[in-house]
């Protein structure tokens, strides 16, 4: 699919509506009135046997009735039409189509319907996104080409562009979010001829898109979706994602849903690894990720600078903060300095900060504290962590000390309220017009903040680690990497095994495991020393049975084993090395098995 064609589907100038409708409600109805309501102000032709005019315009028998080709159709017919209004606007030469049905027919168990739709318009070449989803929204053309009229869900100045194989998050996270704004919201379900990674191609070249986020239960062109992803590295642009389909049920799930086969989780998180995607669990998590990130301010270095009304939440916090690996600074005397005129006798200036006292002059003193914190070099965000429905009137001194702190410093300035319904449609919106992130849910707020720190300090892959050798796959293997062998010991069942796995998707994977345990961490091939430090450091964390010296050999060995798995993974489709163990003279490896590729 090149750039041009899909222009043809997510900047036309010409649109068939077919299956426009006079019925209110209807998704005809919906699909036509959403362009007219929105403005377009291309050619729209309505088609739809029944009609002779539709919403003012004449109505078209046929696609194969139109007085010229148009630049998009949008299906907007049930399954037992599709094919024909597909083998319709494929005569008429349209440029490219939306479908939004299932694409099952009653009757069918092989999906027969949706593999003739993707063979004719792949043989077509005609671009289609969907089925089994909402259309897309492009919002920097004010564009709406979906089944209800979102007209009124338009914004300008959005800079997300935000891609899924869900249609229902399509709006959850797409459109219902005051929060931040899309530029581009697709909805590509089944992939019947155009898949997520075109649609972050062309969002990569839009000059408004900040972020990438991804919903995503398949990477149906590993190589395209790759490139875009290094795409994004080199344009020095966020991706978030979330990867469903992890267990065996919803894997099921995702198979039934859009015929997606959402592989092997480690392959996926190698990749995310590999090119700095952030990964979230939850969509409150996305949503308060996507709230950072496309933020007109950016974090600067040091942790977060926390300032709450209460002493038993703010040990809720400082133990959050922990759970989650969130930094938190540690203040300068200048600036506990600055916060002790304003604080109450009985608490310390320190952060996260217990800062209510009394209700005199409350307000002021907020907006001393906040800047204090903002003025700390050591400080990255200004926080305020509690809520905002249980006060009016203190709510609103909360919000006009952040607005006002905010206006004087360059730093960003959050408001976490720690359940997302406590003033979020009221103080949140208002908060957030005035440029201050509101995040919702503490332990969601803090895990995107985590993963926003971790794009603050991001760094590019290092160069690819040289092979110089393929040892021969016998039992000499070992040796040839360094290694004595041991017979298995005791010890050995906490340490860790080299692993060698061809993902049916991503290709080869190295990776460790825990001794003992079914933990993994996985890799693409040729990672360097440090890279394969934080695999063993995700498997034991803060213990590791082991030496320090031993675990700088080890990540050495990872290293070196990474180089030549390319060439390892012709010859086999898994390896095991180790336990590898810590002797006096090196290091040995007790055990070392592997299946022939083709076996």
């Amino acid at each position: 699919m090149t750039d041009q064609r899909l222009d043809l589907m997510l900047n036309p100038r010409s649109i068939a509506v077919v299956g426009a409708s006079q019925r209110e409600g209807s998704a005809g109805y919906g699909m036509i009135h959403g362009l007219i309501n929105a403005g377009f102000d291309g050619a729209i032709f309505p088609v739809n046997p029944r009609y002779r005019n539709v919403a003012g315009l004449p109505c078209h028998e046929s696609p194969r009735a139109l007085p010229q080709p148009v630049d998009l159709a949008m299906l907007g017919v049930n399954s037992i039409h599709l094919e024909g209004q597909l083998d319709d606007a494929i005569a008429m030469r349209a440029g490219s189509a939306v479908i939004f049905d299932t694409c099952y027919l009653d009757g069918e168990s092989d999906r027969g319907l949706l593999n003739r739709l993707k063979t004719k318009s792949r043989s077509a070449g005609l671009p289609v996104c969907g089925g089994n989803g909402m259309g897309f929204i492009n919002l920097s053309r004010r564009l709406p080409v979906t089944i209800f009229d979102a007209s009124s869900k338009l914004r300008d100045g959005g800079n997300v562009a935000f891609i899924t194989h869900s249609g229902t998050v399509f709006s959850e996270i797409g459109n219902n979010d005051f929060r931040y704004t899309c530029n581009l919201i697709v909805s590509c379900g089944q992939e019947i001829n155009g898949t997520m990674a075109d649609y972050m191609d062309y969002a990569l070249d839009m000059d408004s898109t900040r972020v990438i986020a991804l919903f995503m239960e398949e990477a149906r062109d590993p190589q395209a979706f790759t490139a875009a992803l290094e795409k994004a590295r080199m344009k020095d642009i966020p991706v978030v994602a979330m990867k469903v389909g992890r267990t065996r049920l919803s894997a099921d799930f995702a198979r039934v849903h859009s015929d997606a086969d959402t592989g092997n989780d480690m392959g996926y998180q190698a990749i995310f690894d590999h090119y700095s995607v952030m990964r979230t669990g939850s969509m409150d998590e996305m949503a308060n990720l996507l709230a950072l990130l496309s933020h007109e301010r950016r974090f600067s270095s040091g942790g977060i600078g926390v300032v709450l009304d209460s002493g038993g939440e703010r040990e809720m916090f400082t133990d959050l903060a922990d759970d989650t690996g969130v930094p938190l600074a540690v203040i300068t005397r200048e600036t506990a300095a600055r916060i002790r005129p304003h604080l109450h006798h009985a608490l310390e200036p320190v952060n996260p900060l217990d800062a209510w006292g009394t209700a005199r002059n409350y307000e002021d003193d907020f907006e001393a504290y906040f800047l204090a914190m903002a003025h700390d070099p050591g400080v990255a965000m200004v926080a305020f962590c509690g809520d905002f429905q249980w006060n009016p009137t203190v709510e609103r001194g909360y919000a006009k000390a952040l607005v006002a702190a905010s206006a004087q410093t360059g730093k960003p300035v959050s408001a976490i309220l720690n359940t997302p319904m406590s003033g979020l449609m009221t103080a949140g919106q208002e908060m957030s017009r005035h440029g201050i992130v509101v995040l919702c849910g503490t332990r969601e707020s803090l895990l995107a903040i985590r993963q926003a720190l971790a794009w603050r300090n991001r760094r590019l892959p290092p160069p690819p680690v040289a092979a110089p050798f393929l040892p021969r796959l016998n039992d000499d293997f070992p040796a040839a990497l360094g290694l004595a062998r041991s017979p298995a010991e005791a010890r050995a069942s906490v340490m860790p095994t080299i692993l060698l796995m061809i993902d049916p998707t991503f290709g080869p994977l190295v990776g460790l495991r825990r001794g003992g345990s079914n933990q993994e961490a996985w890799a693409l091939p040729g990672i360097d020393p440090g890279t394969a430090g934080t695999l063993i450091d995700r498997l034991y964390g803060t213990w590791f049975p082991g030496t320090p010296s031993f675990r700088l050999d080890l990540a050495r060995l990872v290293s070196m084993f990474s180089a030549i798995a390319p060439d390892l993974a012709g010859k086999v489709t898994s390896l095991e090395l180790g336990p590898i163990l810590e002797e006096d003279d090196g290091m040995a490896c007790a055990g070392f098995t592997w299946r022939n590729a083709g076996a």
